[in-house]
């Protein structure tokens, strides 16, 4: 499946429904960035994980899908593999500047992820730098069935 952020469009032979609700928001948080993030399916809310990551590295409107990174996940559960998910691409991050745009979800079980990230790296005359995030944490981390989709709360640690 192919999501690009806060836009959900068809691709080749996917049908992905736009949603009508925001697929991320930041929560109210003392030092660190809260993330309330949804999705019709786990595959959405993980992309959209991916999406409220960048928005809060960059402006998302900035970074263009130039290059891509094969990306697989292993972890016990679906909460570490939303934190391991979200550290590779803040790894990719601080190691090659690599910003992720786009997701293309290959395959997703509650112990493997395999994606296709687009994105570009980081370019400061044209991303501006907002907040510098050191990693995805366990505190108050949840994912959760919610209104005919999923619901995740994520804290980064800034």
């Amino acid at each position: 499946m192919f999501f690009s952020g806060l836009c959900h469009r068809k691709r080749k032979t996917e049908n992905v429904k736009k949603s009508r609700r925001v697929p991320y928001y930041q929560l109210s948080h003392t030092a660190d960035a809260a993330w309330r993030i949804r999705g019709e399916s786990l595959a959405e809310l993980f992309a959209n994980a991916a999406a409220a990551l960048t928005a809060t590295l960059t402006d998302r409107r900035y970074v263009r899908s130039r290059e891509i990174r094969e990306v697989v996940i292993e972890a016990p559960d679906r909460e570490a593999l939303l934190v391991d998910w979200l550290n590779h691409l803040l790894y990719l991050f601080d190691t090659e500047g690599f910003l992720a745009r786009d997701v293309i979800i290959l395959s997703l079980s509650d112990h493997r992820l395999e994606t296709r990230v687009l994105g570009e790296i980081y370019d400061p005359h044209r991303h501006p730098q907002k907040t510098a995030v050191k990693a995805a944490t366990y505190h108050h981390l949840e994912i959760i069935p919610k209104n005919r989709g999923w619901q995740a709360t994520v804290i980064l640690d800034l």
